[in-house]
């Protein structure tokens, strides 16, 4: 995983072929983030059914986070990947963006898996062009082993 370099005390070195995605991105870290050009949040798994003491019907906590947590506007093809392929260990969802005239453009997803299994990466969605493409690979380096 790649180690942040500060710049100051509020902004990390970011260095892609997208320079509106650089000068937005403050920090990118793994797990549960809102941030400038970050959105991210663990997903449980299907299997996961027990929250605070109660038990719950399989798959009813992994819709929560699908659709009530941070991860409610994700693009319907992610929230499907993670309904097919998560069922017995949580993963992280990432949507990298950025913002033009107050108006959110994605630059891409990303699934990785959580802090027990070392942050491995498991699924990549790209937007747009080249820069949305390169700005999404080197935020990668900040959430991958």
């Amino acid at each position: 995983m790649k180690k942040i370099q500060w710049i100051n005390g509020n902004k990390m070195k970011f260095l892609s072929k997208h320079k509106t995605f650089n000068n937005q991105c403050r920090c990118i870290m793994t797990g549960n983030q809102l941030g400038d050009v970050v959105l991210s949040s663990y997903v449980r798994a299907f299997n996961e059914t027990e929250c605070n003491g109660i038990q719950n019907p399989k798959g009813h906590l992994q819709e929560w986070d699908l659709n009530e947590g941070f991860l409610k506007d994700f693009a319907y093809y992610v929230k499907d990947w993670i309904r097919k392929n998560v069922k017995k260990e949580s993963v992280i969802a990432y949507e990298f963006r950025h913002f033009n005239n107050q108006k959110k453009i994605v630059d891409g997803y990303v699934i990785t898996t959580g802090v027990d299994h070392k942050h491995k990466l498991l699924e990549v969605w790209y937007q747009g062009n080249y820069k949305n493409r390169s700005a999404v690979n080197e935020a990668i380096k900040y959430i991958t082993e």
